[in-house]
């Protein structure tokens, strides 16, 4: 065994796997652009004050942070996510033009168990909508998340729907006190990762006598189709203001759900919660049905006092945060990758370690990339059999032979390495064969 492994809940990821996670961002990359989100970053780290404030992350995430402090005695975390940082940039920039719609993809960190599609260091990809308060953005998040995993080819999605108001509602319904709320969402976030004994269980220790935690266990038990859910729901909780208010907003969603031909894929769901203590509306999830289960691959909501908490103007948001790794384990068991192709499009090959011939090779590929055409050269001194040996393991789709005679003559050698076909010609009529072949237009 290597004396160094990457520290527990982190990994390398080797050059093929890293392809394939490209090709996983880059997807998102052109979804998020195609509904007009633009790209943003933040730093990878960020003051403890904001990382730890009361009403962010909340209790049970602030242990799950990375803490320390630098040279100067300032107490810093890393991100534990993308949201609370651009709550952050929001607060600071008030002359943001809105809706300020951004999508970052970046690390995180959380010190938690490293389980299946869990590891402590991890990619999230955000998208989130600043300034709208209606829930044209909430639905407009839900499509983003439905079209970016069909474009990556996913086909059996869910999406689970809830809301805050109505989650506040059933705690007042059963007569919890308000002031123990984010302690029970908490415990309730549990649902469907722990076993239903040990969240009973947990809600008892919290205080909660044994009658209204069956109460409440009873009511988030009611999840189906929207039209079917939502009445019911209303009749639960009929004369709460703020349950009345959350399932109108759940209907709307639903009703703008129609027009991106989204709404079969949706599902309420009274048990879904989500654990951070900063959403206060719509809260959402999506799932994949795989053979390989990782729970969610997807999920956000809306957080309409997370930039005022962070001392800017009141304003609205609401976003979507997918999870790369497990995006990324599903599409490997499922075997949802094409095959990894190469980047280079051809190997120029020197017949001898003549420096002339070395020093053209080089001159040839600068050319071939400058014209768009990715290009390698040996950097082994290998002889000929094996520079051709290497350029079809790596499956270098073509060859440029470059030696004294191609030199003196300006009439090269390209060989196709899948069929063996040979094209002997200048310089400017090979590039241009293969920018057609593969499909440069530039």
């Amino acid at each position: 065994m290597p004396k160094f492994q990457p520290p527990r809940g982190t990994r390398d990821f080797m050059p093929e796997d890293m392809s394939r996670r490209q090709y996983v961002l880059d997807t998102f990359r052109r979804v998020f652009e195609s509904f007009g989100f633009r790209p943003m970053d933040t730093p990878a780290f960020e003051s403890w004050e904001l990382l730890s404030k009361k009403g962010g992350g909340g209790e049970g995430i602030k242990d799950e942070i990375y803490y320390f402090k630098d040279k100067s005695d300032r107490e810093l975390g890393l991100r534990f996510d993308l949201t609370v940082p651009l709550a952050r940039v929001a607060a600071g920039n008030p002359q943001l033009q809105l809706p300020f719609k951004r999508y970052q993809i970046s690390k995180v960190w959380r010190y938690d168990r490293p389980q299946a599609g869990r590891m402590r260091e991890f990619v999230q990809a955000d998208s989130d909508i600043v300034g709208t308060a209606g829930m044209e953005a909430d639905a407009e998040c839900i499509a983003v998340a439905v079209e970016a995993l069909r474009a990556l080819g996913f086909r059996k999605l869910e999406v689970r729907l809830n809301n805050r108001k109505i989650l506040n509602a059933l705690v007042e319904s059963v007569n919890i006190p308000g002031k123990k709320a984010p302690e029970v969402f908490r415990i309730l976030d549990k649902t469907g990762k722990a076993p239903r004994s040990e969240i009973i269980g947990e809600l008892k220790r919290s205080g909660i006598d044994a009658g209204r935690v069956t109460k409440l266990m009873k009511l988030i038990d009611v999840s189906g189709a929207p039209e079917k859910t939502l009445p019911r729901i209303g009749r639960m909780l009929a004369g709460i203001g703020t349950a009345e208010d959350g399932t109108r907003g759940l209907e709307q969603i639903v009703t703008i759900a129609k027009s991106y031909g989204i709404d079969k894929c949706i599902k309420i769901d009274l048990s879904l919660v989500r654990g951070l203590e900063y959403y206060t509306g719509p809260i959402f999830e999506v799932s994949a049905k795989a053979k390989r289960q990782v729970g969610s691959v997807a999920g956000g909501g809306r957080y309409d006092n997370l930039i005022e908490m962070y001392g800017g103007k009141p304003t609205p948001a609401t976003g979507i945060s997918f999870g790369i790794e497990r995006i990324f384990e599903v599409m490997c068991a499922e075997n949802m990758f094409a095959e990894v192709k190469p980047k280079t499009s051809v190997f120029v090959v020197s017949v001898n370690d003549d420096a002339a011939v070395r020093g053209e090779s080089i001159v040839i590929a600068q050319k071939l990339r400058s014209s768009g055409v990715d290009a390698e050269t040996d950097l082994m001194g290998r002889d000929l059999r094996k520079q051709l040996d290497y350029a079809n393991r790596r499956q270098i789709p073509f060859v440029l032979i470059v030696g004294p005679d191609e030199m003196k003559t300006g009439r090269f050698t390209m060989k196709e390495m899948k069929t063996g076909r040979e094209k002997k010609a200048g310089l400017e009529n090979l590039v241009k064969k293969l920018k057609d072949e593969t499909g440069i237009t530039s």
